[in-house]
């Protein structure tokens, strides 16, 4: 039985993206979607999403990390449609709960010169600031509710990858049973996930501060961001099929 957190492991995780046959093109091809869905919108997603379902199947099948064939586009983007409507579901509390407040902000703040002139100005005053405190709270309700659905994302979509059933990543029951076999490696997973996506934002948020690069962010953000997804898919399904194998373990035992 391996351990996703040791660190030779996680060095293989972090080296496959650039290794094996025909690598460069593999990942070219992800890099020039990623820059593509900069133009058009989530198509182009579709299919690299589905290009990581596929690394996360070969980590569960504990077959060799190595880049696919971009082939059997159906396939791809089966996958990749099916990937992004768990993500959805998983994270649709959190973002309409956000969502929620910022539209009764805005609502109120467009309407308040309007009703000024027709109503009570003290009623909208109390309306204006009481709306922006719920929008306050609302942030951090949803933001709540997003670590919430993120945190047994991978898993659920693990067990729908291994399953190759849309309906097994809302099998809770599950997912659940393999989330508390393995507690360890699913936080340390989420934590390298984590840690890599905020050098990304950060690398982003410098470029935006300067003229010229802010031009390229897209072509440059592309390939470091097909490469935190393909690390992530593969450290998630390394993680899950590590969380079977305890779970069979304990079965055993018993």
């Amino acid at each position: 039985m391996g351990e996703v957190t040791t660190m030779t492991s996680l060095r293989e995780i972090f080296a496959f993206p650039f290794r094996g046959p025909q690598w460069r093109n593999r990942f070219i091809i992800g890099s020039v979607m990623l820059i593509a869905s900069f133009l058009i919108p989530i198509l182009p997603l579709i299919f690299v999403y589905g290009y990581a379902v596929a690394v996360m199947r070969r980590a569960i099948e504990e077959e060799a990390l190595t880049l696919p064939r971009w082939d059997d586009w159906g396939k791809l983007a089966g996958d990749g449609l099916k990937a992004m409507i768990v993500g959805f579901v998983y994270l649709l509390p959190g973002l309409l709960v956000t969502f929620g407040g910022f539209a009764l902000y805005f609502g109120v703040s467009l309407a308040t010169p309007f009703a000024l002139e027709a109503s009570d100005e003290g009623v909208w005053v109390l309306l204006f600031f009481g709306s922006f405190i719920i929008m306050l709270v609302a942030m951090f309700l949803g933001m709540l509710l997003t670590v919430l659905g993120a945190i047994p994302l991978p898993m659920a979509t693990g067990n729908f990858v291994a399953e190759d059933d849309l309906a097994a990543a809302f099998r809770v029951r599950e997912w659940w049973v393999l989330l508390r076999a393995n507690p360890l490696g699913s936080f340390i997973a989420w934590v390298v996930v984590a840690g890599l996506m905020g050098i990304l934002y950060l690398a982003v948020m410098l470029m935006y501060s300067t003229l010229v690069l802010c031009c390229v962010i897209p072509f440059l953000t592309a390939p470091i961001g097909f490469y935190l997804l393909l690390v992530g898919a593969a450290l998630f399904g390394r993680t899950y099929r590590e969380s079977r194998e305890i779970l069979l373990g304990e079965e055993e035992v018993a």
